[in-house]
């Protein structure tokens, strides 16, 4: 990998960050000057590669060690009931990639999304 990479939030993800900002995913890209794309989560340091790509879908390598990046489930309770940290029952769910190797997997319990 090169030794500086220029990460962006691109403009579709930009936008939904800022009408959801419960994400607990928001992903950063970047490509090298040999074509290589990459790709991290926002605020974290481990980068993932591009390894295959066929339209919109990637799957992913880690730069540091090789794993293939996993993903694991992170649930948003919907707090929409009359009193505080109360609801419905409903939920939104995200997939947020991690290294099982070179990162904790994720926590399960994202950050609950207020609806009044």
């Amino acid at each position: 990998m090169p030794k500086k990479l220029e990460f962006a939030v691109n403009e579709e993800w930009a936008t939904c960050k800022k009408q959801n900002t419960w994400l607990a995913f928001v992903p950063e890209f970047a490509e090298d000057s040999k074509g290589q794309k990459f790709m991290r989560p926002l605020g974290r340091s481990i980068v993932y590669k591009v390894v295959t790509e066929k339209g919109n879908n990637q799957t992913y390598a880690c730069n540091d060690c090789g794993s293939e990046i996993s993903g694991t489930t992170v649930t948003h309770s919907i707090w929409d009931g009359p009193g505080p940290c109360s609801g419905s029952g409903e939920v939104r769910s995200e997939t947020v990639p991690y290294c099982p190797k070179c990162e904790e997997r994720p926590s399960p319990y994202g950050i609950p999304i207020l609806d009044r």
